[in-house]
């Protein structure tokens, strides 16, 4: 009779090792990952804060230091306006300036008047508004409007003609009157403009 194969008994044995083998086989260790830092939201810068205009009460808050100090030294003292020598009676009416609630300054050497500079700043509303363009407009000065910032002037010249601005804002009117004319004068009117600007718009 022929020998039974020992291959079938041997079998059950070697799935019994490996069973057993990876029955003792330790369970692999889940790291978490480390927690990391929040992070900080972005915030929007804050929007500017526009300045709002200022209505001067005194010649003096209107311009700079710098240009009270070239006034003295070109010999032009405050003649007319608050705080002027002859105050509100250096001209027998009232500006429309004044009219419209604002003062107006004039700056000169009283023995020369061909070195007097007028500088005048008024309030202005959606009342107002209408009514000075409309008068500026009659005046036949050039008109230049960029963005709410209305224009209105003349280069004028060396013998006769002052140079005049005037600059209308939606809330405010500057006006400058050099009684010197032509394109160096009138350079000059417009960098003080400039600064009056500064001043009651509280900037810079």
């Amino acid at each position: 009779m022929p020998s039974i194969p020992a291959f079938p008994l041997a079998l059950p044995v070697v799935l019994a090792a490996l069973l057993s083998g990876c029955a003792s086989a330790p369970a692999p260790v889940v790291v978490p990952p480390a927690p990391t830092a929040a992070t900080a939201p972005t915030l929007a810068a804050p929007p500017p804060v526009e300045a709002g205009f200022v209505q001067p009460r005194d010649c003096a808050a209107m311009l700079s230091a710098h240009r009270l100090d070239e006034f003295a030294r070109d010999g032009r003292e405050l003649l007319g306006g608050p705080g002027g020598r002859y105050g509100g009676d250096y001209l027998i009416d009232e500006t429309p300036e004044e009219l419209a609630g604002g003062i107006t300054c004039i700056w000169g050497d009283e023995s020369a008047p061909a070195t007097t500079i007028t500088i005048s700043v008024a309030p202005l509303g959606s009342q107002t508004r209408p009514t000075v363009v409309a008068d500026l407009r009659a005046q036949g000065l050039n008109e230049q409007a960029l963005d709410d910032i209305v224009r209105f002037g003349q280069l004028g010249d060396t013998v006769s003609s002052p140079a005049i601005l005037n600059v209308l804002r939606e809330d405010c009117w500057i006006s400058i009157i050099n009684a010197r004319g032509g394109e160096t004068e009138f350079d000059v009117v417009v960098t003080i403009a400039d600064e009056v600007a500064s001043a009651v718009y509280g900037a810079d």
